[in-house]
Formats: C-alpha cells, structure tokens, sequence
C-alpha cells in the first residue's frame, strides 16, 4: 500500500479542517471572546511547530512504522508503552468526531431516526472501506473529494458579505488580555490539526520528501482556513453568538443570502462535511488497526478494523449516555498534560534520540 504526495495533501487537509470545524473556534471563544482568532492563530502556529517536529522523526524513520522506530529509540517495552498513548489519542478523536457526526446528522437531516441506527451506519461505512481497500482506497476518496471540499469551505466564507461587520472584532487585546488569549489557546489548540496521524502514514507516502512538502502545505491551508473562518464568524455573528454555536462552521451557511437567490448552500455542505468526516474516520481506524497489528504481532490487521470498530461502537454509546464523560473537552488533565505531552514532548524526545544516534554514526564513520 503506496499513497502519493498529492494524496497525502488531501488527506492531512480534510482531516485537519474536520477536526478543526467541530471544537476549537467555540473553546477559543468562550475564553477570549472577540480575540479567539488571535487564538487559534497561536494555536495553529503550535501544531504547524509539532507537525514539523513529527516530520524530523518521521524523516529520520524513512522504512519504519511509529510502532518499529518508537521500539528502536526507547527499547521494547517504553516504546509500546509510548505507543499505546498514541492509540488513545486516535481512538478518543474516532469517539468524539463520530458523536459530533452523528448529532449533526441527527439535527439537521433525520430528526426522528434512532442515533444508534445513524451511528452504526456510518461505523459500518467506514469499516467496509478500511477492510475493503485499506489507506489505498481511502487516499483516493479523499483524492476525488479533496479539492471540491477544500474549495467550497473557503468559498462559503465569502459569500455573506453584507452580514459581516468588523467592528465586531474590536477592541483587539483590550478586553481580553493575554492570559485569556493564552488561555483560548490552551484550550482549542489541542482540537485543531492532528498531526500525530502522519507518525503512521508517512510510512505509506512513496516519495518522503514529496510526502514532507505535501504535509506541510496541507497543514498550513487547513490553519489558513481556521484562522479565516474564526474571522468570518466573528464578523457575522459576534464573539457572544460564536462561543455558544455549536457547529459554527454550519451555522456560516445558514446566513448566506445574494439578492435572496443563492440561499441554502447548507444542501452542498451537509454532504460534503460528511465525506470529510468518512475520510477522517476511515484514516484513524486504519492506522489503529494497523499499529494494533504490528504491537500485537497478530498480522491480520483487518480482523482488528473489525474488532475494534465493534468496540468503538459499543464505547460511543456509552459515552453518549454517560453525563461525565461528555465533559472531557475541559479536562485539566487532557490539556494541560496529555495533549501537550503526545503533540509535542514525545516528538521533541524522539528527534532528539534520533538526532545523536545519527551523529555518533556519522563520528564512527569518520
């Protein structure tokens, strides 16, 4: 299995702007109010950091999977522990991305339909894919749909020009401060752009350094998106109405009007926000199932998409109807400790084994 350079764009870019349509912009608002786009611009800038860092290592571990290089640096056993915390992180995203795409769905499109019944077609879609076509298939979905979705996420933001008004930005940094600004970006940057998938698909990129540019290129239009779309919003609806949206992405095309003919553009976004949430879901199950198999040692990878894919199923219900589990996004732990230490200490770490192992060979060399 072999993804090319321009599909990897695709798929860090829609993965990166599904992840970031669902939580930052609100979490970012409701602290720093008509200052979150300062937010989620820092917050941006901390994830284009720690996906540069991520591609050091992955640069370094050209033929080796996260599992193998982890275990090669840390040794055996810290290195499956460090990996296991990088399978949380998938499968809580997996968790949190199906719930978000399920109460969506249940909202706007099939108001009297069982969201289990929703849940469980959308899980079995994805698993049909990952166990049908594995990165291959899901690559070149997100190769068909990439560029229509990239384009109408931009295009939506342009075309409400008479609701928007600038002033609701101001005052910049008067009201807020920094401590509230830095506190926006605590909370929403860890929501953002994931780059820890690319520690699992870079292994599948043909060419490394094609796959390098085409990451970064992708990371970087999803946080241009991010950065624009926080603005829009802010402009349209006020810091008041944004920190309290739920889906401030969605609630963007209820407000276009052009002399009351282009109306209703939800119908083209509703469709293509749930190809980005397929594509998204379909790349986690895959590099889970796949990290499974190599920790596991069990080769067949697609018996564990559909082992896990019944488990996930049973914890997303659970979790809906557990009350305290459906308020981790504020959790002290999780942003304070484990986001941090998964984006970017363990990297920092690994980069910096990498680096003196490749020094002390270049010393014997010489």
């Amino acid at each position: 299995m072999k993804v090319s350079g321009y599909q990897l764009f695709w798929l860090i870019s829609i993965s990166s702007m599904i992840v970031f349509s669902y939580l930052p912009i609100r979490l970012a608002a409701e602290e720093s109010r008509q200052d979150c786009w300062i937010s989620i611009l820092l917050g941006g800038l901390i994830m284009m950091a720690a996906t540069w860092i991520m591609l050091r290592v992955c640069m370094q571990n050209k033929d080796k999977t996260l599992i193998n290089f982890v275990k090669d640096l840390l040794g055996t056993v810290l290195g499956k522990i460090v990996v296991v915390v990088y399978f949380l992180l998938w499968f809580m995203q997996m968790n949190i991305i199906a719930k978000g795409t399920v109460e969506f769905q249940n909202l706007v499109m099939l108001h009297n339909t069982p969201m289990n019944l929703i849940l469980l077609c959308l899980l079995f879609l994805v698993a049909y894919a990952v166990y049908r076509g594995g990165i291959t298939a899901i690559s070149r979905c997100a190769e068909i749909i990439g560029p229509i979705f990239v384009f109408m996420l931009f295009a939506q933001l342009f075309l409400n020009p008479h609701d928007m008004d600038m002033k609701r930005i101001l005052p910049i940094y008067a009201d807020s401060g920094w401590f509230h600004i830095l506190k926006g970006t605590l909370y929403s940057f860890n929501y953002m752009i994931d780059p820890s998938i690319i520690l699992m698909l870079f292994f599948f990129a043909e060419n490394k350094q094609t796959a390098s540019r085409a990451i970064l290129w992708g990371t970087a239009v999803s946080m241009l998106w991010g950065v624009l779309t926080t603005l829009v919003l802010l402009f349209v609806v006020g810091p008041n109405m944004a920190s309290q949206l739920v889906t401030p992405v969605y609630s963007l095309t209820k407000y276009v009007s052009i002399l009351n003919f282009v109306q209703n553009i939800d119908a083209f976004f509703i469709p293509l926000w749930l190809f980005g949430a397929f594509i998204k879901l379909s790349v986690c199950l895959f590099i889970l199932s796949y990290g499974l198999s190599e920790w596991t040692g069990f080769k067949n990878w697609k018996l564990i998409a559909c082992l896990t894919t019944f488990i996930w199923l049973m914890f997303v219900i659970y979790s809906t109807h557990h009350i305290r589990m459906s308020y981790t996004l504020k959790n002290f732990f999780l942003i304070g400790y484990f986001y941090p230490f998964v984006y970017i200490v363990i990297p920092l770490i690994l980069w910096m084994i990498g680096s003196l192992r490749q020094h002390r060979k270049a010393s014997d060399i010489i």
